[in-house]
């Protein structure tokens, strides 16, 4: 895909390439590289563009339109997690960019939507050729996945917590 100022500008804006600078000329010739390897996929409304299980090997830019967000509950009914526009420079399957991954929710288009795929494969052999956009990313990366897993924690203990009170009618000994 062509580079362009405001696609380095707003990609730049997206949390997990924020550490690159728009004023620094190193950045902007990274950023222009992971433009070239951009490429433009759009789904109408109602299509599926990740689905919750399948292996996933891109991380989807939120170009122009809005999403949903979905996930399966363990009784196997889908409910709503959250609804998305570009304007809030949505990301998604970030971590196809570490290793193919199983996607853990489906992401359907709400309105017509204008994407940008970034494949995986690709993207690991320019962080070789330029090891500063790996080392940015995955920081950033790693970061989402930790609050993720603080989260997961929590929630589990909040549980657990319920848990032993039902088994103890509320009682502790």
């Amino acid at each position: 895909m062509e580079f362009s100022e405001d696609l380095i500008e707003r990609i730049c804006k997206l949390e997990i390439f924020s550490d690159l600078d728009v004023k620094n000329e190193e950045h902007v010739r990274i950023l222009k590289k992971v433009c070239e390897l951009l490429e433009h996929v759009k789904f109408n409304a109602g299509e599926i563009i990740i689905k919750e299980g399948d292996i996933g090997d891109s991380l989807f830019i939120l170009h122009e339109g809005s999403v949903q967000v979905k996930r399966m509950t363990p009784s196997n009914e889908q409910f709503a997690v959250v609804n998305l526009a570009a304007e809030q420079n949505v990301f998604f399957g970030e971590v196809a960019l570490i290793d193919k991954d199983t996607r853990s929710a489906s992401v359907y288009a709400l309105t017509n939507c204008d994407t940008l795929r970034l494949d995986g494969g690709r993207f690991k052999e320019l962080c070789d050729e330029e090891p500063v956009l790996g080392h940015f990313v995955m920081y950033r990366i790693a970061r989402r996945i930790a609050a993720a897993l603080r989260r997961s924690n929590k929630d589990l203990m909040t549980l657990y917590s319920a848990l032993i009170d039902e088994v103890h009618g509320g009682v502790v000994d």
